[in-house]
């Protein structure tokens, strides 16, 4: 199958383009002929005045990715788009165009920005679901984006005028992470029929004898940011002085949470930044568990089948589409988000009782060589193409 792959990378390499890798691999290992449409938002650091000056209406529609994509498709006559990001360089002009050309498209939902100014339902502390039925002016009194007005305004005017053009109907097809996800998109009035449910995937590698051992210490992996709870994490570590907790990653707390820190003494947390590849295979599969304890509708965490690959357990907030991922006593822990109590308690468990947390890393780890294995996904994706080139 030829499939045109979409997507404009974010500035700091996270999930969505890790998955988007991942994906092109495993679509080109089963001899598909993959060709990229992508930007890199890194480009906007480059723009000069007359770009800076056209880039929020080129957010909106762009018609250098219109004439751009009709000249790919012209040349690689793709059977579907395969559309994972289009914000903010590519902009839902994409649709538009690979309607008009007749080519099926189906679209990752890897957040909620087809219904959110800022893809997230979470703003000011807390989870928020107001402009899911099409009011989007909350997004501007509220500054969901980025604290700023402007930035909310340009999104909700996107996102506007994407529902009086039709850009649900200008897409076959809906990839959904979790059932949970499919839900909220019923909710907001995109047709089921559109809706299909394909969970991320991993390549597990084989393990090595003594991998499967419970280690000393928790880990935490991802953005070091409000949405993630990393608060709720801080201050339940606070109370478990004698479990160590290694975090992995940056984000826009980072500095208050070393000054944090070290204003208080604490010694048992350590922030050891990004870590990749092999460092970071070596910090997880010594770890006792994973702990996600996000604020916000987490969708499909790639951590999360990382923790599983490596035999590991994952703790997570009982929110979004984390309990459709870690079964409660199988292959991990659940607790209330934000309950900073029960987190605490949830970890001092494992840390008292090591042989469970090697029993449910042992079933996550099923789990990714079955439901989260790569055939499985990619069966799963070609009955999707196949559906919505049908349609």
């Amino acid at each position: 199958m030829k499939v045109l792959l979409v997507h404009s990378a974010y500035q700091q390499f996270g999930g969505e383009d890790s998955v988007v890798r991942a994906e092109t691999e495993l679509l080109e290992k089963h001899g598909d002929e993959v060709c990229h449409y992508s930007r890199h938002n890194d480009e906007i650091k480059q723009f000069g005045l007359a770009q800076k000056a056209a880039f929020f209406p080129q957010t909106i529609y762009s018609w250098k990715t219109s004439g751009e994509l009709e000249d790919v498709v012209r040349r690689f006559k793709p059977d579907v788009a395969f559309i994972h990001n289009v914000y903010p360089l590519i902009s839902p002009s994409a649709y538009h165009k690979l309607h008009a050309l007749g080519v099926p498209t189906v679209q990752v939902l890897h957040n909620f920005r087809l219904h959110c100014p800022n893809g997230l339902f979470y703003t000011q502390g807390q989870i928020c679901e107001a402009c899911s039925g099409g009011n989007y002016l909350q997004a501007i009194r509220k500054r969901c984006y980025k604290d700023s007005y402007a930035l909310s305004g340009l999104y909700a005017l996107t996102l506007g005028l994407n529902r009086m053009g039709g850009v649900i109907d200008k897409i076959s097809g809906f990839i959904c992470l979790t059932e949970f996800f499919k839900l909220k998109m019923q909710k907001a009035g995109v047709p089921d029929s559109k809706l299909f449910v394909r969970p991320n995937f991993v390549h597990a590698p084989a393990l090595a004898a003594g991998e499967t051992q419970a280690g000393k210490y928790v880990l935490f992996m991802g953005r070091l940011s409000a949405e993630k709870g990393c608060w709720t994490l801080i201050r339940a570590f606070e109370q478990l002085p004698q479990v160590p907790l290694k975090i992995l990653g940056t984000g826009p707390l980072e500095q208050e949470l070393r000054d944090h820190i070290r204003g208080k003494g604490i010694r048992n947390i350590e922030l050891l930044g990004f870590k990749s590849g092999e460092e970071k295979w070596n910090i997880l599969r010594n770890s006792l568990c994973l702990v996600l304890p996000s604020e916000w509708y987490e969708n499909f965490p790639v951590t999360a089948l990382e923790a599983f690959m490596a035999c590991k357990p994952v703790i997570a907030a009982r929110l979004g589409g984390l309990p459709y991922i870690v079964e409660e006593g199988k292959s991990g822990l659940l607790f209330e988000a934000g309950n900073v109590g029960e987190l605490a308690g949830r970890v001092q468990h494992l840390v008292e009782n090591p042989a469970e947390a090697v029993r449910m890393g042992a079933c996550g780890r099923q789990l990714t060589e079955t439901k989260y294995g790569p055939e499985q996904g990619y069966s799963n994706l070609m009955k999707i193409f196949s559906q919505v080139r049908m349609a």
